[in-house]
């Protein structure tokens, strides 16, 4: 609760001093020169904190910080022991479930191992569930956070969990990822905790795969919040093995180097190809990871550089110039 979040400062812990030395509140609002009222808000907040008490004639003395810290923080530690003490008993209480569930899963074949949620909260326990139960091994190939989608932004702190306890993991994000703060932040973390990060230009799809046998990824069009939760090992190691094709023509990700880190010139190169297919803006900004308004910036920058008049004409000129992959090549993704 609000209320209970007690900070100290500086004047409560004189105020706490002068009464020690055996001052009143009039004499302590005197000796420090301040209102009545700044010595009656600490006066609250040391009762608060279990550090004065009231005798029976009315005086006011100072408690030993070792008895308030019993008075205070026993019936805490009381609770978080009880809270404890319930969430074990209600993992042992569904295990049964789970154990049962599965049987049947293995029992009906026509049980669909493919569930679809569009409500975020289900997904989000499905994750955090799958997550804590992963044994060996995690998977993600992801955009940048401004663009992710809601079960993204539940997946990177359980991305973190899993590095603690000795998961592997890699993860896969477009080279734009090395310029964008908040996404860059995560994959320092990554790596700092020991998981692997490469960027790509080839990031196409949104997806992460837990130990190959299950597997979360977008269920519906583009801003729609189905997410797919598969079981089983033909789709979970299908896009595993799409996330290790993505792997190996991506380029590591070093927290030591800022900035694009010598990728900007295939980010170009990526956006005057898909210019040359005719793509939108839309398209092409999700494609490469940017944002519309800075893949504005870097089509004109390249329009002047090519001298073309039109973005299409930019990309032909690309083209012409060996700049750019073909076209078949874009088509085929």
């Amino acid at each position: 609760m609000l209320s209970d979040r007690i900070e100290a400062d500086e004047f409560a812990v004189e105020v706490y001093e002068r009464i020690l030395d055996g001052d009143g509140p009039a004499e302590i609002a005197d000796r420090l020169g301040v209102p009545a009222a700044e010595v009656d808000r600490a006066f609250g907040l040391l009762r608060r904190l279990r550090l004065i008490r009231e005798t029976r004639n009315g005086e006011v003395v100072a408690v030993n910080p070792d008895s308030a810290r019993t008075e205070l923080l026993l019936p805490l530690e009381r609770a978080i022991h009880d809270q404890r003490s319930l969430l074990l008993a209600r993992r042992r209480q569904l295990r049964s479930f789970a154990d049962a569930f599965g049987r049947a899963e293995q029992a009906n074949p026509r049980h669909s191992p493919i569930q679809v949620s569009r409500d975020p909260r289900e997904t989000e326990l499905r994750l955090v569930e799958t997550a804590n139960g992963c044994k060996s091994e995690m998977l993600m190939m992801q955009s940048c956070v401004a663009h992710e989608p809601p079960e993204a932004r539940h997946l990177r702190p359980l991305v973190l969990d899993a590095l603690r306890r000795g998961i592997r993991v890699r993860v896969l994000y477009p080279h734009a990822a090395r310029a964008d703060a908040a996404t860059r932040s995560f994959l320092c973390n990554v790596a700092s905790l020991g998981g692997r990060v490469r960027t790509s230009d080839e990031i196409f799809d949104r997806f992460a795969v837990f130990d190959r046998e299950v597997a979360f990824l977008r269920a519906g069009l583009e801003g729609d919040q189905a997410v797919a939760m598969v079981h089983g090992p033909v789709i979970a190691q299908f896009l595993a093995g799409t996330h290790d094709r993505g792997w190996e023509s991506g380029t590591d990700f070093d927290p030591g180097r800022s900035g694009y880190d010598g990728t900007l010139d295939v980010v170009k190169s990526r956006v005057l190809d898909l210019l040359a297919a005719g793509l939108k803006d839309e398209v092409i900004a999700r494609r490469v990871g940017l944002s519309e308004r800075t893949l504005r910036r870097h089509i004109s920058a390249m329009m002047q550089e090519l001298a073309a008049e039109s973005r299409f004409q930019a990309g032909v000129a690309a083209a012409r110039a060996g700049l750019v992959a073909t076209t078949t090549r874009t088509h085929s993704h």
